[in-house]
């Protein structure tokens, strides 16, 4: 889902789908904090950025479309920084240890 919206810029609902769909076993394989952020912060994020999208469709310019750009803008920006917060909170599951 995040090189989705990095490199369309948005999600998709099939995306959005399988994404979900992905993680949903996320509770068996880490812990719970993980699980909730894949399920509830990675996901209500992106549900967002689809309703920033949806609402800037045919919006003319003005305040309220620069107002939606701004706040579309700053997710993107959270989303990017996901990558390395997605890593740190996986590391402890996918390391080897001997």
């Amino acid at each position: 889902m995040l090189a989705e919206v990095m490199t369309k810029g948005r999600i998709s609902d099939t995306g959005l789908y399988e994404y979900g769909a992905g993680v949903r076993e996320a509770k068996w394989l880490m812990d719970d904090e993980v699980a909730r952020y894949l399920s509830e912060e990675l996901w209500h994020n992106a549900v967002n950025l689809q309703t920033y999208d949806a609402e800037l469709e045919g919006l003319l310019a003005g305040e309220e479309r620069t107002r939606l750009v701004h706040k579309r803008a700053e997710l993107k920006k959270w989303f990017y920084a996901q990558y390395a917060v997605l890593d740190a909170k996986v590391e402890k599951f996918l390391k080897l240890s001997h």
